[in-house]
C-alpha cells in the first residue's frame, strides 16, 4: 500500500496532482488547509486489514516523501510511533478542525472503499442524504424518550391550550372593574367631544350658510335621512328667500321619488306581497282584490295565502275572499304554489298573501325562494312587492328593505300613512333604495282607503304632517343632529 501527501494552492490543482501520480482508484484519506494552500492524504492499493490500525498523520519534515507500508512489523511500528506523537502545538495552529486524530482515521478508513475520481470528474462525493435523516430521526427518537425530555415534553403546552389561556387571560383583564371604569369614562369624554363639535359645525354652518343651514333645519323636520336633506339642500340658490328654496326642495324631492308606472290592477298577473309581521299585507290583499273584482269581475280573482306560521292565520282571508266571492287556497310548499297557479291559469289576477317575518328570521330566505320557485315553475313570472308601514322608523324601514332587497323586488306599497307622525323617512328610504311605491294605503276601509302613488301628493301629505306635529324651525334637536351630520361629514 501506497500513502502520499500532495500540497498545491488549491483543491482542483491538488486533486489534479493526485490523479496525474496515483491515477483514478485513489481513495483520499484526508484534507486539510495549509499555511501554503490545501493539503491531502491519498492512498492506493491499500490492505482494509491493516488500515484498521491507526494511522496518524505524518509530520511537516516528511510531506512530500512517500511512506513504503510493505515493510516489517517492526519497521511499521517503529514509524506508526513516530508519527503519533506529532506535536499538539501544530494541530492546534490549523484553522480547521484535527482530521489526522485517530478517531476521525478511524472513521474514514471504516467506510467502504470507493474510488474518488471518474473518469474527468474532479466533484468530491456526497453524502447519502437518505441515510442521513434516518439517522436523524432515530436519534430524535432516542432522544424522546430519555427521562428528562420526556417529562419536559409533557409538561410543555399545546398550541390549543395556549390560546385557550391567552383568551382566559384578556377575557378576565377585560373584566377588571378599573378598565370598566376608564371606559365608561372613555365613552363620556367621546359624548361631551361629539356635542361640542356638533355645536361648533352647525355654527359655522349658520355663520357662513345660514339660509342653507334653515333649509336643512327644515328638510329633517321634514323626516329625511341627513344625507338625502344635506344632498338636496346643497343645491338652493343663498341668494333666494328660504320661502324659494323650501318649494325648490320639495319639487326635487318629488321629482327624485320613484314611483311605479303602470298600474298592477290594468296589467293583471300575478302578485305577491311580502314585508314584517303587522304591516297589514293581508288587508291590502283584499283591496286590491276587491279593486279588481269591481273592474272585472269575481270570477277572474284567485286569492293564495302562504301563512302557516300561525294559528288561523289565513282565517281573514277567507273572511275577505267569502264577501268578495272569490276562490281562496293556501299552499305551504313551493310544489302545491305551483300546482294552484297551473290549475287556475285561466285567472286574471292571482294574489298571493305571505306570512308576516322578522327581516332578521332565519326562515325569511326560505319563503321567499318558495315564492319565486313555485311562480317560475308554473310558467308565470311573479310580482314580488314589499309592504312598508309608513308609521315605523326610517331605521327599521331601512333594515327592511335591505333584507329584503335579496330578491328582485317589483315595488313597494306603502301602508298606515293615517298613523304615521313623519312620512320623511318613508320617503328616503323608497329614494335611496330606488325602489317604486305602487300604491299607498291610509285606512282600515275595503277598498276605498287604497289610491294610486303620487310623488307630488306623498311630498304635501309628508309636509301637512310635519306643520301639524313639529315646529320647522326647531332650534336644540335640530340644531344637535344636523351638527353631529355636518361634523362626520367634514371628517
Amino acid at each position: 500500500m501506497k500513502i502520499k501527501r500532495f500540497h498545491a494552492k488549491d483543491m482542483r490543482s491538488t486533486i489534479r496532482k493526485v490523479r496525474e501520480e496515483l491515477g483514478a482508484d485513489a481513495v483520499i484519506l484526508s484534507n486539510r488547509r495549509a499555511a501554503d494552500g490545501v493539503e491531502i492524504i491519498a492512498a492506493i492499493d491499500y490492505d482494509e486489514s491493516l488500515l484498521d490500525a491507526q494511522v496518524p498523520a505524518a509530520t511537516s519534515a516528511s510531506r512530500d516523501d512517500e511512506i513504503n507500508i510493505d515493510a516489517s512489523g517492526p519497521e511499521i511500528a517503529e514509524r506508526t510511533n513516530k508519527t503519533v506523537s506529532l506535536s499538539t502545538s501544530q494541530r492546534e495552529a490549523d484553522d480547521l478542525p484535527d482530521v489526522y486524530s485517530e478517531a476521525a482515521l478511524n472513521r474514514r478508513l471504516s467506510q467502504p472503499r470507493q474510488p474518488a475520481f471518474a473518469a474527468h470528474d474532479f466533484s468530491l462525493p456526497e453524502v447519502d442524504h437518505d441515510i442521513e435523516v434516518q439517522n436523524s430521526q432515530a436519534n430524535h427518537a432516542e432522544l424522546r424518550e430519555t427521562p428528562f425530555i420526556k417529562e419536559t415534553l409533557n409538561e410543555s403546552p399545546t398550541p390549543q391550550q395556549t390560546e385557550t389561556e391567552a383568551q382566559t387571560r384578556a377575557h378576565s383583564w377585560s373584566e377588571e372593574p378599573s378598565i370598566l371604569a376608564m371606559q365608561e369614562e372613555l365613552k363620556s369624554l367621546r359624548g361631551l367631544l361629539v356635542e361640542q363639535l356638533s355645536g361648533l359645525a352647525w355654527g359655522q354652518e349658520t355663520c357662513y350658510h345660514p339660509l342653507r343651514a334653515r333649509l336643512l333645519q327644515r328638510l329633517l323636520a321634514l323626516g329625511l335621512s341627513p344625507v338625502l336633506a344635506r344632498e338636496i339642500a346643497a343645491q338652493c340658490d343663498e341668494d333666494d328667500e328660504i320661502e324659494k328654496n323650501w318649494r325648490c326642495a320639495l319639487a326635487r324631492i318629488a321629482k327624485r321619488l320613484p314611483v311605479a308606472e303602470q298600474d298592477i290592477l290594468e296589467q293583471g298577473g300575478i302578485i305577491a306581497l311580502v314585508g314584517a309581521t303587522g304591516v297589514g299585507k293581508t288587508t291590502t290583499v283584499a283591496k286590491l282584490a276587491a279593486r279588481y273584482t269591481l273592474q272585472h269581475g269575481p270570477q277572474k280573482v284567485l286569492l293564495i295565502t302562504t301563512d302557516n306560521n300561525r294559528v288561523a292565520a289565513h282565517e281573514q282571508l277567507r273572511s275577505y275572499a267569502r264577501i268578495l266571492g272569490v276562490p281562496m287556497r293556501v299552499a305551504g310548499d313551493a310544489q302545491t304554489l305551483k300546482s294552484l297557479i297551473h290549475g287556475f291559469a285561466d285567472k286574471g289576477l292571482i294574489l298571493i298573501d305571505t306570512a308576516g317575518m322578522s327581516q332578521r328570521d332565519m326562515k325569511l330566505s326560505k319563503q321567499l325562494s318558495m315564492i319565486t320557485d313555485g311562480a317560475r315553475d308554473g310558467g308565470r313570472e311573479v310580482q314580488i312587492y314589499l309592504t312598508l308601514a309608513a308609521n315605523s322608523q326610517r331605521g327599521v324601514l331601512e333594515d327592511v328593505a335591505q333584507a329584503f332587497n335579496t330578491i328582485p323586488l317589483a315595488g313597494a306599497i306603502l301602508t298606515k300613512l293615517d298613523e304615521t307622525t313623519s312620512l320623511g323617512g318613508t320617503l328616503s328610504v323608497t329614494i335611496e333604495q330606488s325602489m317604486p311605491v305602487a300604491w299607498i294605503s291610509d285606512g282600515q276601509q275595503v277598498p276605498e282607503d287604497l289610491h294610486r302613488a303620487r310623488p307630488h301628493s306623498l311630498v304635501s301629505r309628508s309636509v301637512a304632517i310635519m306643520q301639524k306635529l313639529t315646529s320647522p324651525e326647531g332650534d336644540d334637536p335640530v340644531s344637535l343632529t344636523l351638527g353631529g351630520m355636518l361634523a362626520n361629514a367634514n371628517g
